[in-house]
């Protein structure tokens, strides 16, 4: 079996599930909740977009990091939607409603974003990039934006429908993304364990925690915030990044370095996630107690 193709094929499933199991329980009222927060707003472009990929550029240009583990930092850092953050965030304590909002805007900016990144690509590694914008169009159409829009449709057309279909929809993503890790790590398991010296980990590490660390900063005051805008920081979309590095680097293979950027962000995502709910318990019983931690 080709464990590759496989693993993309999962993933692709996997997330257009997750996807419409958060539209079902969403609003069109609720992807415009973000433009009415300018600041917030300017915020989270400024953590997704900017923050990001200066990281990722500073880690390849402090380590000597293997040749496939830097072209997948860099495009995970230039491909801005991250596909799991309605679900993710909302199971960490966010408002569901900012991070569909922020889905959305990241969603129709995500193609020129990616056409400018060619100048931070081209400042790594001396030579141009190319973008391909329509067929990164395409590809967050179909993995993101038609998924979404389909289940805020059924949600608005016949809430009974979105009530039935929910608890089938969330036992399938319970299984289903699981697959998809264990396909891409047959994949790339080999490969993967030769990237864990010469820093690779410590600056895949240093790219994950920092964004989680940017997200929460930048989210302000609002503890529901900080953590939406966290997880949209730090977790980027694995099929465009493939797609970018695959375009411009054909002999070069990134499923190990991303399907480590994977493992790193999951660990660090489900420790982010307990040591927020764990503060938030003890913030609950302290009345009058709204400050920042």
């Amino acid at each position: 079996m080709n464990w590759a193709v496989a693993a993309k094929a999962a993933f692709g499933v996997s997330l257009a599930v997750l996807v419409f199991g958060s539209g079902l329980g969403a609003r069109f009222s609720d992807v415009s909740a973000l433009l009415r927060r300018p600041g917030l707003l300017a915020r989270s472009l400024m953590a997704v977009l900017v923050v990001a990929p200066a990281l990722a550029v500073t880690l390849v240009r402090i380590f000597n990091l293997n040749g496939e583990v830097a072209i997948a930092l860099v495009a995970l850092a230039v491909s801005p939607l991250p596909p799991l953050l309605p679900g993710r965030g909302e199971k960490a304590g966010g408002r569901a409603e900012y991070g569909l909002g922020l889905v959305l805007i990241l969603a129709v900016l995500a193609v020129p974003m990616i056409a400018l990144s060619a100048v931070f690509l081209e400042m790594v590694f001396g030579r141009g990039y190319i973008v391909e914008p329509w067929a990164i169009g395409r590809l967050l159409v179909l993995s993101m934006l038609l998924p979404l829009v389909a289940g805020m449709t059924v949600a608005r057309i016949s809430p009974p429908t979105a009530r039935r279909l929910a608890a089938p929809i969330e036992k399938a993503q319970r299984w289903l993304l699981p697959i998809a890790m264990v396909a891409l790590l047959m994949s790339a398991a080999p490969r993967m364990m030769s990237l864990l010296g010469n820093h690779n980990l410590t600056a895949v590490g240093i790219f994950v925690v920092g964004g989680f660390a940017a997200g929460h900063l930048l989210g302000g005051p609002d503890r529901s915030d900080a953590t939406v805008l966290a997880f949209a920081t730090s977790c980027r979309h694995p099929a465009t990044a493939l797609a970018l590095a695959s375009a411009n680097f054909p002999d070069a293979d990134e499923h190990a370095a991303i399907a480590l950027y994977g493992l790193v962000t999951a660990a660090f995502g489900s420790a982010y996630t307990v040591w927020y709910r764990r503060h938030r318990a003890v913030i609950a019983t302290r009345p009058g107690e709204n400050g920042w931690w």
